[in-house]
């Protein structure tokens, strides 16, 4: 197993090693190719264009592709944030919302000024979601959704989606198929997760990655660097390329 870290190490590694297949990407990578407030935003695009140059499709699995969504909705509604708290007035009925809103536009504003992407938490929209239905007037929680959210999401989701040209692989318990060289097993990724104290999500790509017939892994998390050392010697020709 290979680490790059790049774009000079991955042109390198393109050139010698046949990646047409494709590649495996994580959310990452795929949030970060998508918004220029994103940290790492210039050398995801330099990454995805070498990719493009090279004719290699991006891939990513279906949790990837949930995560990237919920990243979508949660942007979504931190930009539906701000917009509402520049409308609301304070009164003594509605406090706990609008000091919310303002924590949220003050914490985005801080982000944009160090270069980087603010989105609010699950815990900040179930919090949102009791607040707006119970002290903003005129707006209710399917109202902001409809107006911020709603059919916004799923253009933005499309569009984003061509641009990057993504696919999707899938593939049951056990089976193989022209990405997979061996079956992918539950207890596999489990014992990824307990041996390397790794989240499920992440767990997931590793073993993917590892029993695929992908040579190549793009990913933000330095944390697949160490998780992926154990298989440096059985997987000689697979690189991760770490953002």
């Amino acid at each position: 197993m290979q680490i790059l870290r790049t774009t000079q190490d991955l042109n390198a590694y393109l050139r010698k090693t046949d990646c047409t297949l494709g590649c495996l990407a994580d959310t990452g990578f795929l949030y970060g190719a998508s918004f220029d407030d994103d940290r790492i935003f210039d050398k995801s695009v330099e990454v995805h264009e070498l990719l493009a140059e090279n004719s290699i499709p991006i891939f990513a699995n279906v949790i990837s592709r949930m995560e990237f969504i919920d990243l979508l909705l949660r942007k979504q509604l931190t930009g539906g944030c701000v917009e509402l708290f520049e409308q609301l007035e304070r009164t003594s009925t509605n406090t706990e919302l609008f000091n919310l809103l303002k924590n949220i536009r003050d914490n985005n504003t801080a982000a944009i000024r160090n270069n980087e992407s603010y989105k609010i938490s699950e815990a900040h929209i179930k919090k949102l979601r009791r607040l707006i239905s119970s002290y903003s007037q005129g707006t209710t929680w399917k109202s902001f959704c409809a107006k911020y959210t709603g059919p916004v999401l799923v253009s933005e989701w499309k569009v984003l989606e061509e641009e990057l040209g993504l696919n999707f692989v899938e593939i049951t318990e056990g089976a193989t198929s022209e990405f997979f060289h061996a079956p992918l097993l539950w207890n596999d990724m489990v014992q990824i997760m307990g041996r390397h104290g790794m989240r499920g999500p992440d767990a997931m790509i590793v073993n993917l990655f590892l029993k695929s017939n992908f040579s190549l892994l793009i990913t933000s998390d330095s944390d697949f660097e160490s998780t992926t050392k154990d298989s440096a010697d059985s997987s000689p020709n697979k690189a991760v390329f770490v953002l």
